[in-house]
């Protein structure tokens, strides 16, 4: 019976033109649009050493505080080939720390020093060399931590535009497949057929199954037409680790079609279910850094903890990490995070499904 149902839903989506626009155009139009129009967002140096450059200005520092500074430079630079470069205006150095032309500033004095980065635009780059210059200037310095600087420099290249928002643009478009499972579900409630299935042997639960089984496999055509588009039309490599790419975006078409199949079988009205799930995808969109770049996100006060609550947020660094061949602890959250969201979407649906419902024209 799962199959009668099953080949009756495919049949009915891939008769719909609109539906096939949606599946097969929206994760390359997202893609393109926002490679070419969000380019200068996102820069290849961004999350490497490629042309980094650090300022830094003595302030009639101590030679003792030099020569530390010095050394801790020049090990620093050994070990990521970041630059520093002495400055004689410390606003004119603030102003091209800002402006992302250099990492930060350092001030050297007398008792210490004084690191100054921007609170916005930092890379990621940058973030590594603070990290970096504050556990050295904290301790000694000798050739053993100069190894481990060697083994903790982020060597990875951070994705450039196209490559960022093959991504992110994929992973957004993905959101919006709960939209049409869930005007499926809601249209079987609203014409009663959900009513009739459940006096019937099948059940609602294997009509609602084949639903959401619908939504992965279109969500399946939209990675493999990203993944298409990406590599022969933008030439993006997706690096060794595709596989568990692969896995976590069909994780998240699994929740995103569970979360429209739930939202469409409570709301009450078929604008209320796309008011719902536009909404809810918006918003783990934006938060999540499909649209503005997640080390934007990332380094603002406030927003760069509320951005955690988006899975997309979490996916999008697995990601990252994962097209460069890094497997890591990210990966593990996301992991997590969308199986979680799943499971507990999908005791939601179960619940919903003992709920009554009203027969054609009872919810419009």
């Amino acid at each position: 019976m799962l199959g009668v149902i099953l080949k009756k839903e495919l049949k009915a989506f891939f008769t719909n033109k609109g539906n096939l626009v949606f599946m097969f155009l929206l994760p390359i139009l997202l893609i393109s649009i926002f490679s070419f129009a969000l380019g200068d967002y996102v820069k290849a140096e961004y999350g490497t050493f490629e042309n980094g450059k650090m300022l830094y200005y003595n302030d009639n520092a101590s030679s003792e505080m030099s020569e530390k500074f010095a050394l801790i430079s020049e090990k620093i630079n050994s070990a990521t080939g970041v630059t520093f470069e002495q400055v004689a205006d410390i606003q004119s150095a603030k102003e091209q720390v800002e402006s992302s032309e250099a990492y930060g500033l350092i001030t050297v004095t007398n008792s210490g020093f004084d690191y100054f980065r921007s609170e916005f635009n930092e890379p990621e780059g940058g973030r590594t060399v603070r990290g970096l210059f504050t556990q050295m200037a904290a301790g000694s310095i000798s050739s053993t931590e100069n190894q481990n600087i060697q083994h903790i420099t982020l060597k990875a290249d951070k994705p450039d535009a196209k490559k960022y928002y093959t991504f992110s643009g994929l992973a957004f478009s993905i959101l919006f497949m709960g939209l049409l499972v869930g005007y499926s579900v809601y249209d079987e409630k609203a014409y009663g057929t959900i009513t009739r299935i459940r006096l019937s042997r099948t059940g609602s639960g294997v009509m609602m199954f084949s639903k959401i089984l619908t939504g992965v496999i279109c969500g399946c055509v939209q990675i493999v037409s990203a993944f298409v588009f990406s590599s022969l039309v933008l030439g993006v490599e997706w690096g060794g680790k595709t596989v568990w790419i692969f896995l976590l975006l069909l994780m998240l078409v699994l929740y995103s079609a569970v979360f429209g199949a739930v939202i469409g079988m409570l709301s009450k009205n078929k604008s209320m279910c796309q008011s719902a799930v536009l909404m809810v995808s918006m918003l783990c969109g934006y938060l999540g850094g499909s649209v503005t770049p997640l080390y934007l996100l990332e380094n603002m006060p406030v927003l760069n903890i509320i951005i955690k609550l988006s899975p997309l947020y979490h996916l999008n660094r697995a990601v990252t990490a994962l097209s460069n061949n890094i497997l890591d602890k990210n990966t593990l959250y996301t992991v997590l995070v969308l199986t979680g969201l799943s499971a507990f979407m999908l005791i939601l649906f179960t619940l919903t499904r003992s709920k009554p419902t009203h027969g054609k024209g009872a919810a419009v």
